[in-house]
């Protein structure tokens, strides 16, 4: 690789979209908030160019790359706990679809199974008519 490229990074939007529901917290952790995370990335990448700015007497530039760097810190312990709040709100769910589909197989099976019992009480016979003797 030449100098001034930069490697492929990982296409995150697209597994992102692309993520079951069961690996989607994991993978906004890993993508956010991870020691090579999306925010980790950034914050390094501030921190360099105020050090940068530093050293070519650009203080005032500096001074601002640290205070966004600061608010990056913020945002990403913001992110960690959204990452975390979806994570469970998606894992909630889950659980609720599946407890609700299974009792809606189970309804489904009693209600169109040939030859088994339903709890629902059979329906009476319609009463029998009879004819009434008659009078002479």
């Amino acid at each position: 690789m030449s100098p001034g490229t930069v490697a492929p990074a990982v296409d995150w939007n697209d597994r992102l979209a692309a993520a079951r529901p069961e690996e989607f917290a994991e993978l906004f952790h890993e993508a956010i908030t991870e020691d090579f995370g999306a925010v980790a990335r950034l914050h390094q990448m501030l921190e360099t160019a105020s050090e940068w700015c530093r050293a070519h007497s650009a203080r005032g530039v500096a001074s601002e790359l640290d205070a966004l760097a600061d608010r990056l810190t913020d945002l990403g312990e913001e992110l960690h706990l959204v990452g975390e709040d979806v994570g469970h709100e998606i894992h909630s769910r889950s659980h609720r679809a599946t407890a609700a589909a299974r009792v809606s197989r189970v309804v489904s099976i009693r209600g169109t199974s040939v030859g088994q019992q339903s709890d629902a009480p059979a329906p009476l016979p319609p009463p029998t008519v009879r004819s009434l003797p008659r009078s002479r």
